[in-house]
């Protein structure tokens, strides 16, 4: 036996180790390089931000969109006996959850992580990103800090931090599955952003924070698939930050309006229309008479490309932009416009267009403020969307919902509530915003002395009465 030789190799085993360890480093992915060891850290700086939320329903409170019947392939996960999740966006009270959480509730308890318990008021609910804020009397609270959520890549690390079943602070851990989801394709809730995530969701996550590995907010859990597993969708914090900003200074979202109908443009629909081999936008279908739209000149069949700055792709994307676009702000359009045909034999072509809309009010909801009767009686309402009429009991075009009620004020004197829906008022069936407007001020110069609105609560019809002389003062 060679002893010099087995010396030799035994010394040279240890770097042959060496190179294999660092060629084996190298051939991991880069992204994988920053795998944590632990979540712990991250857990343990931010679970005293999230809050534990419980309601006590209004006596016949609205079914929830996870009605057992239902036959959608995605739901809200309703919370678990009233129970629910949030989480603290500012020192001095202010809670972030979802609508669907606090939707009818007669009273919100919000639960702190060292226990100390807190009754919270409604600030202001948007239905369509199924967001809502509620405040505590609370001061120096720990605040979550909101990320870019547009800067997440598919395949990035989350957590999830809730109350799933009633188990307070639960963590659960996994990845950006897929991100720009559209799953309520009827009503583009949340303008189709939402975020996909494999880590667990369950009823009692909603309104739960969604971290990065930084240990900021980069979604609100919201949706779960009926029958998937491991798939859970999260509304955007780009989208939170800037329907809160508005909750907190209105109540609501106060949303512009261009009045066109649009529709995606894909290979076949182009094919059909012969439009440019690198043509890319939105096709107008229906534009109502006395639109924004109708009236900066865009016609049924235009191809639109830009909205402002903005290359316009996708349905959602184009909502999303003229909603959080100020009414009264004037927007430069553009787009490609069918040429009509001239001389014999010439190809009908298309040509680019540029027009400058006016974005109008969305007539769908009313801004309450001091000049508005309802304004008066510290009302804010919005219209039923469609995915809600469906709900059984609702009628398919009566109603329009309360989203909130000031305190000492006419309504509340009434006995309305938030979640509440007004049916008819003075006698007259109540359609929208402005229909409602209308009544109550016909009701004002009406013989009789008493004002009466038919109420849906939950499953109930309640008859509330104001004196005419109460509406007047």
């Amino acid at each position: 036996m060679n002893l010099r030789l087995i010396s030799i190799r035994t010394r040279r085993f240890p770097l042959a180790l060496g190179i294999m360890a660092l060629l084996g480093w190298w051939m991991v992915p880069p992204p994988l390089w920053g795998h944590p060891d632990s979540f712990a850290p991250i857990v343990k700086s931010q679970r005293d931000k999230v809050v534990h939320i419980s309601t006590r329903a209004n006596r016949g409170a609205p079914l929830r969109e996870d009605d057992p019947g239902s036959q959608r392939p995605f739901r809200f996960p309703a919370p678990h006996r009233g129970l629910g999740s949030g989480f603290i966006i500012s020192g001095d009270g202010y809670i972030v959850t979802n609508h669907h959480v606090v939707e009818g509730a007669g009273e919100i308890e919000v639960v702190l992580a060292d226990a100390r318990k807190f009754k919270a008021t409604l600030v202001g609910a948007d239905p369509k990103t199924d967001l809502a804020l509620i405040k505590i009397a609370a001061r120096n609270l720990p605040a979550a800090e909101f990320g870019d959520s547009s800067s997440m890549e598919v395949g990035d690390w989350v957590l999830a931090i809730g109350n799933p079943w009633g188990l307070d602070h639960t963590v659960t851990a996994g990845i950006i599955s897929a991100k720009g989801r559209n799953i309520f394709n009827d009503s583009n809730l949340a303008y189709g952003e939402f975020l996909q995530t494999d880590a667990a969701i369950n009823p009692g996550n909603s309104g739960g924070p969604l971290f990065n590995l930084e240990g900021k907010v980069i979604g609100v859990n919201t949706a779960i698939a009926r029958r998937g597993r491991g798939i859970g969708f999260a509304v955007p914090s780009n989208l939170v930050v800037a329907v809160v900003r508005q909750l907190r200074r209105y109540g609501h979202v106060r949303r512009g309006w261009l009045g066109v109908s649009i529709q995606e443009v894909d290979a076949e629909l182009s094919r059909e229309l012969k439009l440019p081999r690198a043509a890319k936008g939105l096709i107008v279908r229906q534009l109502p008479r006395k639109s924004p739209a109708r009236t900066a000149g865009l016609r049924p069949g235009d191809l639109l490309t830009h909205f402002g700055k903005a290359r316009l792709l996708r349905v959602g994307q184009l909502q999303k932009l003229v909603a959080f676009t100020e009414p009264g702000t004037r927007v430069p359009l553009k787009g490609l416009r069918r040429e009509s045909a001239g001389k014999a034999g010439k190809p009908i072509g298309w040509k680019p267009f540029r027009v400058t809309v006016r974005i109008g009010r969305d007539p769908r909801t009313l801004d309450a403020g001091a000049s508005t009767l309802l304004g008066r009686m510290g009302l804010r309402v919005a219209e039923i969307s469609r995915r809600e009429r469906r709900r059984p009991g609702l009628n398919a075009k009566i109603g329009v919902r309360v989203l909130s009620v000031r305190s000492k004020g006419i309504g509340h004197e009434m006995g309305l509530k938030a979640g509440d829906i007004i049916l008819k008022a003075g006698g007259a069936d109540v359609t929208s915003a402005d229909s409602l407007e209308a009544a109550l001020s016909a009701a004002q110069t009406a013989p009789s002395k008493r004002v009466s609105l038919v109420v849906r609560r939950g499953r109930k019809i309640l008859y509330l009465v104001v004196r005419r002389a109460t509406l007047n003062r």
